[in-house]
């Protein structure tokens, strides 16, 4: 879409200059904001939706995760004490309408904002740095010349349940207590079984306290509906604790403001291990400190948002690459407990935070067993083992060595899990080799155990071993890196065996996993082939042929003939599916994947984080058009799939698109996927081509002609590089010329400076 075309978003809001998106209609589903702390011992994150609700995680260090509160269950209702009218600052979920509502999602705050009766309140929630609690400030003014008596209640149901630090569900024996003297309600979680002694929430205002209850059915009716709870009729907090299930946490403030007045309600939603440690951190609090953490943390978001800055003619694809995807990246590692989400998170992050991407790369290193191998996930540990995770390893750690220049790298100890060992990083990569080579199947290709990156593959007892083109192919792209390392390092015995490793794997999968227009995805032992075109469904993947060529295993003409193949049967107008035919039976030998929704998720859905994947194969082979028109499907906005079809936020991007009939095109859940990292190293590093490397920052544009001017801004150790893409020429692919500061340089790698800015000017 260029930047003349109107863009879907303009029925619902608009993007500001500062960065956040103004909300001001009713969006087609509700759209969510994230908020969360800092990687941490005790973290916590925060949705929080356009009406003000949404769920809240907190995570210990050791992987104990409990959600604090779930979906649709906690709201801020105002009620004017001389009318009975009681309203939310959305207009939502009572029935009462607002005027003037908007909703602001910043990187680091929402701000929902409605007027009614002419009290005009404003709700403001973030998340401070250092603490797992979420921060609701209400701000009330009155516009009218009447005194207005009111009373405001927070009200949030509480889970409490979760794991333990190696998973194993905890559920709940909740009491909930009411407080005077931390101003609000404490509510604990009395399974014996809990993992530790924060299984614990709080609710508790700044303000004074009238009073508070412990229960849902205190505050909401019969119906349990919070659209309609009791408060309509009057009904006051009393005092009540509450036992079982449904606690939840209401708290009740009673005031009034004059004429041309304003009021403020601070209300704290966080975790404890007891009412003494509430008591600490209220003390701690006051408005103008709350406020001085939003404004810390404003800032935080705008430091990492700085690091890279794109242009390319879409003001609302700009938006979302120069805000809000910096902070999926972040809070994605406060989220997402699995090794390989982890790794491939860290690739991306590292351009906008590297310190915090090194340090999870080492932890994520810390769960790897001493054979190689690596259990699924290690905050909560997962021991099931799938094939793929090994391999991401060798992925992550060349693209942090490329962003840093910082070899040495390579020598940090790190421990094997659950062992005695430990050794350095490059050590656990040589292991993830040597696993990978090792375990395979009766055509010495890598064994796909459970399963690998598609969760939907899993083991089956019909099918027997099965081996996974798509980690055999990982494989050989880990051993290209790891050869080029070794020869950097000077270990050319090292490099040499890298080599003949890749030689072989790469001349196995051609031998047997070419299926005649593309590649096979799985080998079972009984021969039979997913992803054959000899089967009724199923027939085509789209991650054996993006990497064939990300692997560079792929001959040329087998390259461009996968890739076509891909195109043509795996492309649609909202994306690139997973696989086609969607499978519409069980099959046995498939597993899980054919049994869930044809056209959804990883059954034939458009899944975007393979997109990621296969945006950059298609720059690998020059095909600019391709890549472009992969990145306008995926992002949301696509013209051919609006945001008023899709649902999608427009400053986020998704986990899939179905394909099903009845819901062509609907978007999956947003902020919490892979698409968001491999979509940053598309366009930066491939279409853009501002792509990191060892000697340092390569100028590789792969530019749709659709695109005659672009730019990125990226820091790269520690300078400043502005580069303006000129593709007036339509060349599409390569820079045939490039400036630094006005001298014309030789090459296409930028000089390295250690700071400052530095004008690039690049003809393509």
């Amino acid at each position: 879409m260029s930047s003349t075309q109107k863009s879907s978003c303009e029925q619902y809001g608009r993007f500001l200059a500062d960065g956040a998106f103004e909300l001001v209609n009713e969006p087609p589903r509700k759209w969510e904001n994230i908020h969360y702390n800092q990687v941490a011992e005790h973290e916590i994150y925060a949705a929080i939706t356009n009406i003000g609700d949404g769920i809240v995680k907190v995570r210990d260090g050791a992987g104990c995760d409990m959600t604090l509160v779930a979906y649709d269950c906690r709201y801020v209702y105002i009620r004017d004490e001389d009318s009975g009218t009681v309203f939310n600052p959305a207009g939502a979920p009572t029935p009462q309408a607002v005027t003037d509502y908007s909703c602001r999602f910043y990187a680091a705050k929402t701000e929902i904002r409605g007027t009614c009766e002419g009290l005009r309140a404003t709700q403001r929630v973030f998340v401070p740095r250092e603490h797992p609690i979420e921060v609701t400030t209400l701000f009330l003014e009155n516009t009218t010349e009447r005194t207005r008596h009111l009373s405001v209640f927070a009200y949030a149901m509480f889970q409490l349940t979760g794991c333990g630090p190696e998973g194993g569900y905890v559920g709940k024996d909740n009491f909930a207590e009411v407080h005077p003297e931390i101003g609000g309600v404490f509510v604990t979680n009395r399974n014996t079984f809990v993992p530790t002694d924060r299984f614990k929430g709080y609710l508790v205002t700044l303000n004074d306290f009238r009073n508070g209850n412990g229960y849902r059915d205190h505050f909401l009716r019969s119906e349990f509906s919070v659209g309609t709870p009791r408060i309509l009729w009057g009904w006051n907090c009393d005092g009540r604790p509450g036992v079982g299930g449904d606690c939840a946490a209401t708290v009740q403030l009673t005031f009034e403001i004059p004429p041309h007045s304003s009021y403020r309600a601070d209300f704290l939603l966080g975790q404890a291990a007891n009412v003494a440690e509430v008591a600490q951190v209220r003390q701690a609090f006051s408005p103008e400190i709350i406020d001085r953490m939003c404004d810390e943390q404003c800032a935080i978001e705008a430091k990492r948002a700085a690091t890279f800055q794109v242009q390319t003619g879409n003001p609302n694809y700009d938006a979302l690459m120069n805000s809000f995807v910096k902070k999926a990246l972040y809070s994605y590692n406060i989220n997402k407990s699995g090794f390989r989400d982890n790794l491939q998170n860290d690739q991306a992050l590292a351009m906008a935070d590297y310190d915090t991407a090194e340090k999870n790369l080492l932890r994520a290193l810390s769960s790897q067993y001493a054979n190689g191998c690596v259990p699924h996930g290690f905050r909560p540990l997962n021991r099931l083992q799938y094939s793929d995770k090994p391999a991401w390893m060798l992925l992550a750690v060349p693209a942090l060595i490329k962003e840093s220049g910082n070899f040495s790298l390579l020598q940090e100890r790190v421990p094997f899990f659950e062992s005695s060992e430990v050794g350095s990083v490059w050590e656990h990569m040589r292991r993830a080799v040597h696993f990978l080579s090792t375990d395979l199947g009766v055509n010495g290709l890598v064994n796909q155990r459970h399963a690998d990156w598609n969760d939907g593959l899993e083991a089956t007892r019909e099918a027997g071993e099965r081996e996974s083109i798509m980690v055999s192919q990982q494989l050989c792209y880990g051993l290209l890196e790891m050869e080029d390392l070794a020869r950097r390092s000077g270990d050319d015995a090292v490099a040499h065996e890298m080599r003949e490793l890749y030689t072989v794997f790469a001349d196995r999968i051609n031998a047997v996993a070419w299926d005649g227009e593309w590649y096979a995805r799985t080998l079972c032992g009984d021969g039979y082939h997913i992803g054959s075109h000899t089967n009724e469904e199923g027939k085509i993947f789209i991650n054996s042929q993006s990497w064939a060529v990300l692997s560079r295993i792929a001959p040329p003409e087998r390259a461009a003939q996968c890739m076509n193949s891909l195109e043509s049967l795996l492309g649609t107008k909202v994306g690139y599916r997973l696989c086609a035919p969607s499978f519409t039976k069980y099959d046995p030998r498939v597993g899980n994947m054919s049994n869930s929704m044809p056209g959804a998720a990883e059954n034939g859905g458009c899944y975007n984080h393979a997109a990621g994947f296969k945006g950059v194969a298609d720059c690998m082979l020059g095909r600019a058009e391709n890549a472009w028109e992969t990145f306008v499907r995926v992002a949301p906005d696509n013209p051919d799939n609006p945001i008023s079809h899709s649902g999608s936020e427009p400053f986020s991007f998704n986990n899939c698109y179905t394909t099903t009939p009845y819901n062509y095109g609907n978007a999956g859940y947003a902020w919490r996927t892979g698409t968001t990292s491999w979509f940053t190293v598309l366009l930066v590093e491939w279409i853009l081509g501002a792509r990191r490397g060892y000697d340092g920052l390569l100028i590789d544009p792969c530019l749709s002609a659709k695109l005659p001017h672009a730019a990125v801004r990226r820091t790269f150790r520690g300078a400043v590089y502005d580069i303006a893409l000129d593709n007036t020429a339509g060349r599409c692919h390569g820079a045939q010329q490039i400036r630094v500061d006005g001298q014309l340089i030789t090459g296409t790698t930028l000089p390295l400076f250690s700071e400052g800015e530095h004008k690039v000017e690049v003809v393509i």
